[in-house]
């Protein structure tokens, strides 16, 4: 390979992968979806969720990153293979970095949110007493939240009574009343 064509394939490296980082850095407004066909085995990062796209910044990250060395080693005067190491390396470089930007976002992210039928089996207070065939409401902590939800009970519960979730139906729940320490 001529050092024109390294100077082209490092050029394009550089353009290509800045160019969709940043594109893909703008938000919800522009989509790009980078498919590069692989049969290798799928690795399961700990901040990634099966519907998320964080690898393409990652592989982005690479790429432009890759580039810019590779220029970088021609500037320097180095000869093809030094220009492929110092491409390599800041390759490896640029993907560590994206890879650790994301894992830092990952963890400020914090856990999915509860959904309401993980509720049953969790304790409540009744705010408003609920009466055998009539809503009242209780008050939930969970995820650092607190929730206000509808109740219904088989039978009356009064308020300031700590109770159990048995069922979720939509937004409300029923509730048994838990016996008094």
């Amino acid at each position: 390979m001529s050092a024109n064509d390294l100077e082209l394939v490092f050029t394009s490296s550089a353009l290509l992968g800045t160019t969709l980082l940043i594109l893909s850095s703008l938000g919800a407004g522009i989509r790009i979806r980078l498919r590069i066909p692989t049969h290798l085995v799928r690795v399961r990062l700990p901040f990634m969720r099966r519907d998320d796209a964080s690898a393409t910044p990652i592989l982005l990250g690479f790429l432009a990153m890759f580039g810019i060395g590779g220029l970088l080693g021609g500037a320097l005067q180095q000869d093809a293979a030094g220009q492929l190491l110092i491409a390599v390396g800041f390759g490896v470089g640029g993907a560590s970095l994206a890879f650790g930007i994301f894992a830092a976002l990952g963890r400020a992210e914090g856990h999915r949110p509860t959904a309401l039928r993980e509720l049953v089996g969790r304790h409540a207070v009744v705010t408003v007493s609920i009466g055998a065939g009539a809503r009242g409401t209780v008050r939930l902590t969970y995820d650092g939240a607190i929730q206000i939800l509808p109740a219904t009970a088989e039978a009356t519960i009064e308020r300031g009574r700590e109770v159990e979730i048995v069922a979720v139906h939509g937004m409300a729940v029923t509730v048994r009343s838990l016996p008094p320490p």
